[in-house]
């Protein structure tokens, strides 16, 4: 049975776990390469190089976005057609929109590598760890079309039905990222440096192992002649835009909380905001698994037209993104100490003690957040693009910088904290009634039927 097949007939919640599951594990994966970034530095350098880490997201954060909405967006296009019968034009766009990634990522670079020290300064860096900062920077940006190509696969071997494939790849670079930082910081001794160059390594193994998927005789995404117009890929990037705005508008809002924390507490306070910032990314990269596991099967389901199942698949995301946000609820309550000293070496209490006051205002997000994810996901699946950019650009940007101001004209520094769960709440509301307005049979109703 081929995989379209699968998609559009086997049992909902099966499916659901058999994309979810590695979806969400290879984010994790994805992820990890900053964060065991983040512990061994943590550990074996100070809290200065942790937040010299810290400091460089905001410009991943462009970069990533950029490259997640193309992705995102052509994603769902090539499962459009995968499920109308279509694996021809699904290879022709998934071809021109990786040939687009590489071009941008290399440009990047150049731009990046010539830039550093104005970039650290522009980033917030002051003399204590600016030079770290630059260091970071101009290791790591040479690996960055590897970041663009490993994320890219990622995404569009899972829509060509092979998620475990995905999985392992992901899964592989994660650990030799956990391998060559042991090496490189713990027992060589390069500091940040080290971390930069672990990191660069897990990218060009995970996309290595996933390019060998382009030359499989079942694929349907394989490297083939472009033909026809570009312009897909501006559709692509539009209905990919709300990726591009919950990646990006996290870096703008960790950048106005580099610079909050670094004016009121400096490195410490910079620091501090890391070690959440780490487990707030946990939890969010857990959501977005479920949500880019919603992509393929609402795409695919949207594509031959069967509205009950991507209602399924809807309710199965926003449950089990519910159910995430109440486990990481229960762990940061219960064991909040313990997870601040995985990142931290001994003698490092004020940090400690900053971290603890910081995770008692901000845990509350993790009730709403994994919500507006998943709905996100849906309007992306069944290219409301209006709708899911909408929600996005509210939840991650629109609401949480002026509350942050707002929050820290009122309480302080922790007013900052307070304003990301008052930010996602409200957002949900908005979610929740446009959901209401494009529901599954609504879309369906509208969609052009597949041609023959």
């Amino acid at each position: 049975m081929k995989i379209d097949n699968k998609i559009i007939s086997a049992s909902p919640v099966v499916l659901f776990a058999s994309f979810a599951l590695p979806s969400v594990l290879s984010l994790l994966a994805a992820q990890s390469a900053f964060m065991v970034d983040g512990i061994f530095v943590g550990n074996y350098v100070g809290p200065a190089a942790l937040a010299a880490i810290n400091l460089v997201l905001p410009f991943m954060a462009v970069f990533m976005g950029i490259t997640i909405m193309l992705t995102v967006g052509a994603a769902v296009i090539c499962g459009k057609y995968i499920g109308e019968g279509r694996a021809t034009l699904a290879a022709q766009v998934f071809t021109k929109a990786l040939t687009v990634l590489l071009v941008f990522a290399v440009l990047f670079m150049s731009l990046v590598l010539a830039g550093a020290e104005p970039l650290a300064a522009l980033l917030g860096a002051n003399a204590e760890v600016s030079e770290l900062v630059v260091t970071y920077i101009r290791y790591v940006s040479v690996f960055l079309p590897f970041f663009a190509l490993a994320i890219a696969l990622m995404i569009f071997v899972r829509v060509d039905g092979r998620p475990m494939l995905s999985l392992g790849a992901m899964l592989a670079g994660a650990g030799l990222n956990v391998v060559l930082d042991y090496v490189l910081i713990a027992e060589l001794g390069l500091g940040i440096k080290g971390a930069a160059l672990a990191t660069g390594a897990s990218q060009i193994a995970t996309s290595s192992i996933l390019i060998v998927h382009l030359f499989k005789r079942d694929a349907n995404l394989r490297f083939v002649r472009p033909k026809g117009s570009w312009s897909v890929l501006g559709r692509a990037a539009y209905n990919g835009f709300s990726e591009f705005v919950n990646e990006t508008s996290a870096g703008i809002v960790a950048f106005v909380f580099n610079w909050v924390l670094m004016l009121e507490f400096g490195a410490p306070g910079v620091a501090s905001f890391t070690i959440v910032n780490y487990i707030l990314a946990i939890g969010i990269m857990m959501s977005y698994g479920v949500s880019d596991a919603l992509g393929p099967l609402v795409s695919v389901n949207y594509g031959a037209r069967k509205p009950h199942r991507i209602k399924q698949f809807l309710t199965l995301g926003a449950a089990t993104n519910l159910m995430v946000g109440l486990l990481i609820v229960g762990v940061l309550l219960a064991y909040p100490k313990a997870l601040i000293e995985v990142f931290l070496k001994e003698g490092s209490e004020h940090t400690t003690a900053l971290t603890l006051s910081f995770i008692a205002y901000v845990w509350p997000v993790f009730l709403f957040n994994g919500l507006n994810i998943a709905l996100t996901g849906y309007f992306t699946g069944v290219q409301c693009a209006r709708q899911s950019a909408l929600v996005a650009i509210t939840r991650a940007l629109v609401l949480p910088i002026p509350l942050i101001f707002v929050g820290v004209h009122m309480f302080g520094p922790a007013g900052a904290f307070i304003a990301l769960p008052v930010a996602e709440a409200l957002t949900l509301l908005l979610a929740v009634y446009l959901v209401r307005r494009k529901s599954p049979s609504r879309v369906v109703g509208l969609a052009v039927p597949a041609l023959s």
